[in-house]
């Protein structure tokens, strides 16, 4: 009995230590509301076209983040910094790449675990582009 109580306190601090941190997500969306909420497509043209970034990458960036991270996409932009704007590690999951890669996978049969680590990306751009390639290294567009 004891340890069972004992087993859901640790579940308890587990599950908040590996949750997002909802007040720090509603802190940033409020700072991105100053921005305009664009739409997928206006994202993309806007940002991703010019970048020569194939559409299909662009509006799996847009809703895949916007899943795992709670953030409204429409007003992220790709200088935007994973960390130290978006605070990418605080507001997603703790496991939000495994979420992208296997979406990532599902969506263009290419899996990126091998290669894939977040802490290597600074900005909004530099995880798009490095999509991008995946995407081309395969040539599927």
């Amino acid at each position: 009995m004891w340890r069972s109580l004992k087993n859901w306190f640790y579940s308890l601090w587990t599950y908040a230590d590996l949750s997002p941190d909802l007040r720090l997500r509603r802190r940033v969306n409020r700072v991105l509301r100053s921005r305009p909420n664009l739409s997928a497509s206006d994202w993309f043209q806007t940002y991703w076209q010019p970048l020569a970034v194939a559409r299909p990458i662009s509006d799996f960036v847009y809703t895949q983040l916007q899943t795992v991270s709670g953030l409204d996409f429409g007003r992220v932009q790709p200088g935007d910094r994973l960390q130290a704007d978006l605070q990418f590690a605080l507001v997603c999951w703790f496991d939000w790449e495994v979420t992208l890669s296997e979406a990532f996978a599902n969506s263009f049969g290419v899996m990126l675990e091998p290669d894939f680590n977040p802490d290597e990306f600074e900005t909004v751009a530099d995880l798009v582009l490095f999509l991008n390639r995946q995407i081309f290294s395969i040539n599927r567009f």
